[in-house]
């Protein structure tokens, strides 16, 4: 009788520790295909209903915190105004989220020998007369993310108008180090001047910082992330009117386009 209740308990052992291997094998086994993540898309829609704007503009002025996408800008009272994306060579603008918002990607710094194949897109306003600040206080900026290897020799943020030819405001980001400017050009007398106001500090460190650009009587100052970084003296009755539209990203798709290889959000512009 010893012998069979030791063959018997024996048996029960087994069945117990086959329960129990079963058991962790279920709970450490493979997740279900559906409770696996879905992959986001290279491009998401925006989200719906609109979010607030991130930053008002006043009587005169404009606002792209794409929190409708890529093509919408808002302009004051509320209203809201087109906005084109142009492209070339496989250039691509791409929604990416941004503190339960979202941003703009712009296409990564280009490895090609032959410039002519490097992928290029901006944004593109239709609202140009509206935004010509005269000789008027003018303030613009955008929020900036970069790392170190998405500078170049001409990174453009926004700009309306040319420095060569007309009038134009522009903010960039200069060279390797990643030093923020502010620019005003157009003639005075008769006698083109193209004036730059530079920050001693780079941006291009991997943070989301916000830069503006400040034009009131005979000064330009550049700010960044809420502290003026510099100020330059300019001419007063320096009119800053055209009617070219405000790029985004670049000064055009054509080849050295100064592209803009970071991501961008709140870019805006506020006139008086």
């Amino acid at each position: 009788m010893r012998g069979r209740w030791w063959i018997a308990a024996a048996f029960g052992l087994v069945a117990v520790a086959a329960v129990v291997v079963v058991l962790v094998l279920r709970q450490d086994g493979p997740v279900p295909d559906a409770a696996a993540p879905s992959s986001a898309p290279s491009s998401a829609a925006p989200p719906s209903p609109s979010a607030a704007p991130s930053r008002a503009v006043g009587a005169h002025g404009v606002l792209l915190d794409f929190s409708d996408g890529l093509t919408v800008a808002r302009v004051a009272g509320g209203e809201q105004t087109a906005v084109r994306e142009e492209r070339s060579t496989g250039g691509e603008v791409r929604l990416v989220p941004r503190d339960g918002g979202w941003a703009v990607h712009f296409p990564a710094r280009c490895q090609e020998a032959d410039p002519k194949q490097c992928p290029r897109a901006i944004l593109e306003s239709s609202a140009g007369a509206s935004l010509n600040p005269g000789t008027g206080r003018l303030h613009w900026g955008a929020a900036v993310l970069m790392t170190a290897e998405e500078t170049s020799d001409g990174s453009n943020v926004v700009q309306k108008g040319y420095s060569q030819t007309g009038s134009q405001f522009k903010l960039q980001v200069d060279g390797a180090k990643g030093l923020p400017s502010c620019v005003v050009a157009g003639p005075v007398a008769g006698v083109n001047g193209i004036h730059v106001v530079k920050a001693k500090r780079t941006v291009a460190d991997g943070q989301w910082h916000r830069i503006a650009c400040v034009r009131e009587g005979d000064r330009l100052r550049i700010e960044v992330d809420g502290a003026a970084e510099a100020e330059i003296t300019i001419p007063a009755e320096l009119d800053i009117t055209n009617d070219a539209p405000l790029r985004i990203g670049g000064k055009g798709v054509a080849v050295n386009n100064d592209q803009f290889h970071g991501t961008l959000d709140d870019v805006f512009v506020d006139i008086g």
